[in-house]
């Protein structure tokens, strides 16, 4: 495997250095993530116009046709910035979902639209006692008239707060008693249908996230796939999920690496402490250990027995040596390390929600070593 960036990475990486400049100073980033939408609607606009919302999707629809490469490259870049708009909730994971599992009429009416940055889909899949098992689905569907009526609640739906839809995951009205079995169906629901209530809140990132609660709400069945596809597109979402965190390790890593080199202490620079090097020296290993488990999530067959296993071992290693470089992080920097003065306290908090995403450290470890159904 060649991991040379090419032309087209390196200018994509050019683009978002100069994109963060103008969006993601301090106060920006803390304005943003404090307004409850999570969203700078200008740097969204300059997002889609360099062409980050059309990355994912296949060229056939209108997108670039990005391979987890391309968009492995942006999610660094986006992670070392911290940045807070919700590419990954939306046009990598929603938007992802919309083109394997929708029909070509939601197709036809949603990508388009999502490309150029004017509506937002989110996924609501998760469930409170789901406890990171994908296939616990309580949420319950019912024949009515031309479409089906979805009863249930879904948390955790990310980057949702100003969603037009939501692809919403249930099962059968008989089957929803034994949640953990039978497979489970997708469905469209729009923002503004009948019998949907929304309660928003921010996660400790301060990225936006929703609660919903659907009482008898229409919802338009997505045949163009089933769950076995909603299991394989989470898998790719995770080596999205891991460069972003790779992004964010990096700039915590360099950034303490810098603070140790002036700050002083017994009129000395920290860094000439011999315990203090060998603790960024550790570090270091860890973040190359994590970029060396990234490079062989992207070099895997997606349609090899035990990848999605592999997968999940990949992401519970990264997750894992993140936290434990975010928290020594800010025992290095002391108080300061984790006011929102400074880089590194947002980005252990932005670190812990990308951990969590579709499983923790633990979770993903023990999902690797099973046997895959």
């Amino acid at each position: 495997m060649d991991f040379e960036k090419t032309e087209e990475q390196k200018l994509l990486t050019h683009s978002i250095e100069r994109l963060a400049s103008d969006f993601y100073s301090d106060a920006n980033r803390s304005t943003t993530t404090q307004s409850g939408e999570g969203l700078n609607d200008k740097a969204w606009k300059v997002m889609a116009e360099l062409g980050l919302l059309a990355l994912p999707f296949s060229e056939e629809i209108g997108g670039f046709g990005g391979k987890d490469a391309d968009i492995s490259c942006v999610m660094i870049e986006l992670g070392k910035k911290i940045t807070s708009e919700p590419l990954l909730p939306g046009p990598i994971l929603a938007g992802g979902l919309l083109e394997r599992l929708g029909t070509d009429e939601q197709i036809e009416e949603w990508a388009p639209r999502i490309i150029e940055g004017s509506a937002h889909l989110g996924l609501a899949h998760a469930e409170t006692d789901a406890r990171f098992n994908l296939r616990h689905v309580e949420t319950s569907y019912a024949p009515n008239g031309r479409g089906m009526k979805l009863s249930g609640r879904k948390t955790f739906v990310l980057g949702a707060a100003d969603a037009d839809g939501y692809i919403i995951s249930a099962k059968a009205r008989t089957q929803s008693k034994n949640p953990d079995n039978d497979h489970a169906s997708f469905f469209l629901v729009r923002a503004d249908a009948e019998g949907l209530k929304k309660k928003h809140y921010r996660l400790m990132d301060g990225s936006s996230a929703c609660e919903i609660e659907l009482t008898d709400t229409y919802g338009e069945p997505m045949t163009g796939g089933d769950f076995n596809d909603f299991i394989s597109h989470i898998a790719k979402v995770k080596i999205a999920i891991c460069s972003e965190i790779l992004g964010v390790m990096e700039t915590i890593f360099y950034t303490t690496l810098d603070y140790l080199k002036t700050r002083s202490q017994f009129g000395r620079t920290l860094s000439k402490f011999q315990v203090i090097q060998h603790r960024m020296a550790d570090l270091y290993i860890s973040l190359e250990l994590s970029q060396s488990h990234l490079d062989r999530m992207l070099s895997l067959d997606p349609a090899a027995p035990n990848y999605t296993n592999e997968i999940s071992g990949s992401k519970s290693f990264i997750s894992e040596a993140a936290i434990k470089l975010g928290q020594e992080a800010v025992q290095l920097h002391g108080g300061i390390g984790v006011t929102d003065e400074l880089l590194i306290g947002h980005g252990l908090k932005r670190i812990h929600v990308l951990a969590s995403l579709f499983g923790n450290p633990e979770t993903e470890l023990l999902h690797s070593i099973t046997t895959q159904e």
